[in-house]
């Protein structure tokens, strides 16, 4: 299915369940954020065990919901994984979909990142979509679900879940 057809596929989807898909103009973020940032908390064994991707994440600017950080990085063969840092306090959160735990695996934000998997967020909004999952068309190309998910008192909160369309394989009756 080509990249048209499959967004407006996830659309009609959205729509058939009775729900407009978030906007990021519809959850706007404080106002904009200049300061210094803050020391990184590491209070944890499992945020110890990232120093350095925080420490170095959390000297760049703010690119999520006013003066947060989103970093990234792979924990192995097609794993994402992650964490949001305030710039203002120094805290550390996991990222959108973390697993549960207090280890490596609270820090994974999706264990099925295949192609079309990530992330869209910006500065001026409280909205991430998150895309995740292995759902591959009978042409070989993957369909992640994708979650839409509001940044609210420090944790995301789910909107929406739009599970991609099953196709049948191109041989099947």
């Amino acid at each position: 299915m080509p990249k048209a057809a499959w967004s407006l596929a996830l659309l009609a989807a959205a729509l058939t369940q009775g729900a407009d898909l978030p906007h990021f103009d519809e959850y706007p973020s404080s106002a904009e954020w200049h300061g210094p940032a803050a020391a990184v908390k590491l209070l944890t064994p499992s945020e110890r065990m990232f120093t350095t991707k925080l420490s170095e994440a959390a000297r760049e600017a703010p690119n999520f919901a006013g003066h947060y950080r989103i970093t990234s990085w792979g924990c192995g063969t097609f794993c994402a994984a992650g964490a949001v840092i305030d710039l203002q306090t120094g805290d550390v959160f996991p990222p959108p979909l973390a697993l549960k735990g207090n280890g490596w695996q609270h820090w994974i934000s999706c264990a099925a990142s295949f192609e079309g998997a990530g992330g869209e967020f910006h500065v001026s909004s409280n909205l991430l979509i998150a895309r995740c999952g292995h759902n591959f068309s009978p042409q070989g190309k993957n369909r992640p679900d994708a979650y839409y998910l509001l940044w609210e008192d420090n944790k995301f909160k789910e909107l929406t879940h739009l599970h991609p369309p099953r196709e049948k394989p191109e041989n099947a009756p």
